[in-house]
This record gives C-alpha cells, sequence and structure tokens, in this order.
C-alpha cells in the first residue's frame, strides 16, 4: 500500500492494478492495467462525484458507460501488444498483424484478460484515466501507452467517420452485422450516445502518438467553455 498525502492531495494504490489520486475528495487519474469489477466501481464513484458536484447527475449513465469502452479498448491494447511480443509478431508487418490479431480474438477471454494484465503491468504499460473539470465543462482523457499500428488507426479513422452517420446505434449494428468489431462497434457507440445527450460528437477525439494513443472526450456544461483544441 503507497499512500502520499498533502495539501488535500493523496495518491493510494489500492490494489495489485489500481492507483489512484485524489484531490479534496475527488477522483483526478486512475491508473489500470485491466478493467476489473473494482476499475468499473471507481469509474462510476468518480463520474457521480463530478456530476453531482456540478449538478448534471443525469449524465452519469452515459459517462460511465463511455469511459468503461474507452479504459476496456485501453487494457486491450496493451495486452494485445503483449500477446505480440510473446509471439514475435511484428505489428508493423500487414500479414503478421492480421494473424496476431486473429490469434488474439480467437483466444480472448476474461481469464486472458486478468493474465495478460499481469504482464502488461510488469512490463510497464498501462491505461490511465484523467478527470479533470470546472463550472464549465469536464475534459477526460484515457491513456494507453503503447503505440497503434497503421492498420488498426486506419480502422479506427473508418469506425469514427462512419459514425458520425448515424444517430441510432441499432440501425449502425444492421448495417454493419457482416464486418463488426467490438472496438469499433464500441466508438461508433460513443458518437451515438453524444448525440442522444446534445452533445457535438467532435467533442470526442483520438489523438494517436509515437509512444501513446489518447481519447480525449470534453463536456461543455457552459457557454464560456473552451476547448483543448481553441485553447493550443
Amino acid at each position: 500500500m503507497e499512500k502520499i498525502s498533502g495539501m488535500g492531495k493523496e495518491t493510494s494504490e489500492i490494489s495489485d492494478h489500481i492507483k489512484l489520486h485524489i484531490e479534496n475528495g475527488k477522483i483526478l487519474s486512475l491508473k489500470t492495467h485491466r478493467v476489473s469489477k473494482s476499475v468499473e466501481e471507481h469509474i462510476k464513484e468518480a463520474v457521480g462525484l463530478i456530476l453531482d458536484r456540478l449538478t448534471y447527475p443525469t449524465l452519469v449513465p452515459t459517462l460511465y458507460t463511455i469511459i468503461k469502452e474507452l479504459a476496456i479498448n485501453a487494457c486491450k491494447a496493451n495486452q494485445k501488444r503483449v500477446f505480440f511480443e510473446e509471439r514475435g509478431y511484428s505489428m508493423l508487418n500487414p500479414s503478421e498483424y492480421a494473424r496476431g490479431v486473429r490469434e488474439y480474438r480467437e483466444m480472448f477471454s476474461e481469464e486472458m484478460s486478468n493474465e495478460f494484465g499481469i504482464k502488461a503491468k510488469k512490463k510497464g504499460y498501462y491505461c490511465l484515466i484523467n478527470f479533470k473539470y470546472n463550472d464549465d465543462g469536464i475534459l477526460i482523457e484515457v491513456i494507453n501507452n503503447t503505440p497503434i499500428a497503421k492498420e488498426e488507426e486506419k480502422s479506427i479513422r473508418e469506425r469514427l467517420e462512419k459514425g458520425m452517420m448515424y444517430d441510432d446505434i441499432a440501425q449502425f449494428y444492421i448495417d454493419n452485422a457482416d464486418t463488426s468489431e467490438g472496438a469499433g462497434l464500441g466508438l461508433a457507440l460513443i458518437l451515438i450516445m453524444l448525440k442522444g445527450e446534445g452533445i457535438d460528437p467532435n467533442f470526442f477525439r483520438i489523438i494517436i502518438g509515437e509512444d501513446s494513443t489518447i481519447a480525449r472526450l470534453e463536456i461543455p456544461l457552459t457557454e464560456n467553455f473552451v476547448s483543448s483544441r481553441d485553447s493550443n
């Protein structure tokens, strides 16, 4: 158990795979290596505390679902990286990438997720969820410190572009049943859920760096909200 306290700030390692940074009783970041029931509960707690503070409790189910989906995607990406490394597959080689992804999907299970979550931690791979907010809006980032293969980046961009065309997730499933992919459908679901809450889906972005991937979601709550895009 690790605790660092001072000036209302605390960093706690509350389990073998969860580390929280808390300030004035609010969760500001959550670091993990796999999405367990405990992680889900902490995400829900953080969202509830923030939205209760900002008097927007009706957004809790939507925001919780979105963050959970992004965290699962981030942890799976890290675990897939470990899987590739163990089998000697290159994510830069299209044929090896396709083979590795196929094998990973065929083998994936809850037990495998736990096993590879531990392996990811040992290798220094993580999922970090950052919460920033004030009265004008909320900014949430879900970060994993592994790069994305070109094939993955292309797929993500295509799914986001296609998801922007829909307002009904059921219709999206029907139209894409033959090419459906969990992460892709999840991204489309996020865009559609945001539209359902009257939030511009352009406030959701995937930022791909050389060594990390950031899923960034902004929730404007007043007209005074300044997007990170506008402040750069």
